[in-house]
């Protein structure tokens, strides 16, 4: 099931062969890097990579000038939401708007993968299905479809209805297996969540590893928003498989504590760029400083005790897209940049079950590739300055000719 959620078909390949010269190439996280590279495409997968020279680049290739930019696997934005009033309708929407809307949020930015932690699975699954059958240029997807939570447990930032409520371990069952069986490629629910009333709603973690057990039946993941300390506990006691925040309101992670974590084998997604999001709409400097402060030292703990790390950015739900200051924030905790090359690549790809052939530059790999201006190795910012994506061999970016 997971691996259909990725469209293991894959969009439309690019018939001709792509050939990038004179680049900087990170074939990997834990790879040694090309200086001055060649990478050809041939037919959605990557046919040769190695250094110029040693590399042939075959007659009637479109050459691609890489001029000082670094050629990096493709990335992974492992929480987005695909739930504003834009994104309605999307089986209906025209292929140049709802292209134009993924390349705004995502595509421009190098993610060649999304993962969709709450939205309606419907309008999702068309979106996903317009980018698989070539009309629309966009991000494999996997989606969650809407996210579960305890009794009364609607956060109170959710005003367009109320989420669906587990309120005992069979009924969570039957709830999950309908999600999977309709589409879904993941299981996302609240095991604490925000609302105005205290204490707040919160799923017992004998539900959520009923949760855990139906999901992983089906071979797709759990993944938790758990707003404070008490919610990442039932997260790891339930048997869920990755954390879709930090959890600064509930004070820092020693080092057992996160240790604890890694040992029930959860990954985390930090959002750190989210907590300064968050507080700047009170104009509470400084609560976004000591937000701030307290998620990266949660990051530092969660890596210090080599927890596994997926970068994501809750946009969707964040209306600024720049994932510019989560690179930065991300460096900040401690997290060097092939750190945050893995973040984006192969940690995304091992957690969510993809096929293998993702997440390096190797030839027989599928071509999902970023090509950012500088050199991220000495400036985390570049990783968010892209000049071109692909996705098996497609460009995706923005900057292609739109679908006929």
């Amino acid at each position: 099931m997971a691996l259909a959620a990725l469209g293991a078909a894959g969009p439309v390949k690019a018939a001709s062969e792509t050939a990038f010269v004179g680049c900087r190439i990170v074939p990997s996280a834990d790879a040694l890097s090309i200086a001055d590279g060649v990478l050809v495409i041939r037919e959605g997968r990557i046919a040769a990579v190695g250094a110029r020279g040693r590399t042939k680049v075959p007659a009637g290739a479109e050459r691609i000038s890489c001029n000082g930019g670094t050629l990096l696997p493709g990335f992974w934005n492992s929480h987005v939401h695909f739930m504003g009033p834009e994104w309605r309708g999307a089986e209906r929407l025209p292929a140049t708007r709802l292209s134009a809307q993924l390349a705004d949020m995502l595509t421009r930015y190098g993610f060649a993968h999304v993962v969709d932690t709450g939205s309606d699975l419907a309008n999702t699954l068309s979106i996903r299905r317009r980018i698989l059958s070539g009309e629309v240029r966009g991000p494999g997807i996997i989606t969650a479809g809407g996210a579960l939570v305890g009794p009364t447990g609607t956060p109170f930032y959710v005003t367009d209805g109320k989420l669906a409520e587990l309120h005992d371990a069979e009924q969570a069952r039957r709830l999950v297996a309908q999600s999977i069986r309709a589409g879904a490629g993941a299981v996302k629910l609240m095991s604490v969540s925000l609302t105005r009333e205290q204490p707040f709603p919160s799923i017992p973690a004998e539900t959520i590893r009923a949760v855990a057990d139906e999901a992983h039946r089906a071979g797709v993941k759990v993944l938790v928003h758990p707003t404070n300390r008490r919610g990442v506990e039932l997260a790891i006691d339930g048997g869920a498989d990755v954390l879709l925040h930090t959890a600064p309101i509930g004070g820092p992670w020693d080092a057992r504590f996160a240790e604890h974590i890694v040992g029930a084998r959860v990954a985390l997604v930090p959002t750190l760029k989210l907590w300064g999001y968050e507080a700047a709409k009170t104009n509470d400097t400084a609560m976004a400083q000591h937000f701030a402060e307290v998620a990266q030292q949660q990051v530092a703990a969660f890596r210090k005790a080599g927890g596994r790390i997926l970068f994501g950015t809750d946009v969707g739900y964040m209306t600024d897209f720049d994932p510019a200051d989560e690179y930065l924030q991300m460096h900040a905790s401690g997290m060097a940049a092939r750190d945050i090359l893995a973040s984006l690549t192969t940690n995304p790809v091992r957690t969510f079950g993809a096929p293998a052939r993702q997440g390096r530059l190797a030839p027989g790999y599928d071509a999902d590739l970023v090509l950012v201006n500088g050199n991220p190795e000495t400036d985390v910012k570049a990783f968010a300055d892209v000049r071109r994506a692909y996705r098996a061999g497609r460009r995706i970016d923005g900057g292609a000719r739109p679908p006929e």
